[in-house]
C-alpha cells in the first residue's frame, strides 16, 4: 500500500476510535423499502481480489462496517457467522467492510482466527464518506435485492431482529 492511502486509512481509523458510538441505537428494528440506491463501490478483498457491490445485486446484502479493535465488532461475529450459514444458500450475503489502517495485514488474520466464512474487503476514505460519513462501528446497512438501502443500524443488533429483517428482505420480490 502506498504512504499517502495508508496515511488516509490511518487518519480514518483515528476518527473512529475517537468517534467510535459502538453502542445501539434508538432506531426502529424493521426494514423498509427506500429509494436511497446503495453507493457502489470497488474494493479489495484480504487476498488482493477485486469486489463491488454490484457484485451481489440479486442477493440481500448486510454491508458491516467494523474493525479488528472494536469489541462490540467481534461480539456481534457469532450472530453474524451463525445468520450467513443459514441464509447464505437463500440468496443472502454479509460483506465486511475492515477500517482498520493496517488493512489486510490484519483483517486476514481476523478472519482466520474468528473462521469468517463471509467476504471480509478493506475499507477505503471513499466508501466510509458514500455510506454517510460513517460516525461510528460497527455500523450496518441492510441492502435489497435490487441494490437499494432498506435500513441501517450502529451498534449490535439481538440475533432474532437480524434474522427477522434478513427473512423480510429475502421474501420480498425483485
Amino acid at each position: 500500500m502506498q504512504y499517502h492511502q495508508r496515511h488516509v486509512v490511518g487518519v480514518l481509523a483515528a476518527t473512529f476510535i475517537i468517534l467510535s458510538l459502538c453502542t445501539c441505537s434508538g432506531q426502529d428494528d424493521g426494514v423498509r423499502l427506500t429509494s436511497t440506491r446503495a453507493p457502489d463501490f470497488t474494493l479489495q478483498d484480504i487476498n488482493g481480489k477485486t469486489v463491488r457491490l454490484k457484485d451481489f445485486r440479486g442477493k440481500v446484502v448486510l454491508l458491516n462496517f467494523f474493525a479488528t479493535w472494536c469489541a462490540p465488532c467481534v461480539q456481534e461475529l457469532p450472530d453474524f457467522i451463525r445468520l450467513y450459514e443459514k441464509f447464505h444458500g437463500k440468496g443472502f450475503e454479509i460483506v465486511g467492510i475492515g477500517l482498520d489502517m493496517e488493512g489486510a495485514a490484519v483483517l486476514a488474520p481476523f478472519a482466520e482466527r474468528f473462521r469468517i466464512p463471509y467476504p471480509l474487503l478493506v475499507g477505503t476514505r471513499d466508501v466510509v464518506v458514500g455510506y454517510g460519513d460513517i460516525q461510528g462501528v460497527p455500523t450496518s446497512f441492510f441492502i435489497d435485492k435490487n441494490g437499494f438501502i432498506a435500513g441501517s443500524f450502529i451498534g449490535v443488533r439481538p440475533a432474532p431482529v437480524l434474522e427477522k429483517n434478513i427473512m423480510q428482505l429475502l421474501e420480498q420480490k425483485t
